[in-house]
């Protein structure tokens, strides 16, 4: 999204600055509160629509993780049974039942 600028004093006015460090083309030089677009980068949270900070893995208003990749991975019911019946087998076996 382009920055856009705030009013601008014009030329002629004596409390405009145009000193030396600022360079129209580096956007490091740009006078603080030149841009209205100088705080961070934030959208809304897909779950509970909250401000958030762009970069956030999950939102501090919900909990909620923002994308699959970011949350914790978990189990498959698929792998659940697995465990179970791996923790049953030893526990026969531990017994002497099997």
């Amino acid at each position: 999204m382009p920055r856009t600028r705030r009013d601008e004093p014009d030329e002629d006015e004596e409390d405009w600055d145009d000193g030396d460090d600022y360079d129209p083309e580096d956007p490091e030089t740009y006078p603080a509160g030149l841009y209205d677009d100088d705080g961070p980068a934030t959208v809304p949270c897909p779950h509970c629509r909250a401000e958030i900070l762009e970069d956030s893995e999950r939102c501090p208003r919900c909990g909620e993780y923002l994308s699959a990749e970011d949350a914790p991975r978990q189990l498959s019911g698929t792998a659940w049974v697995v465990l179970v019946l791996m923790l049953v087998a030893i526990l026969l076996t531990v017994l002497g039942i099997g």
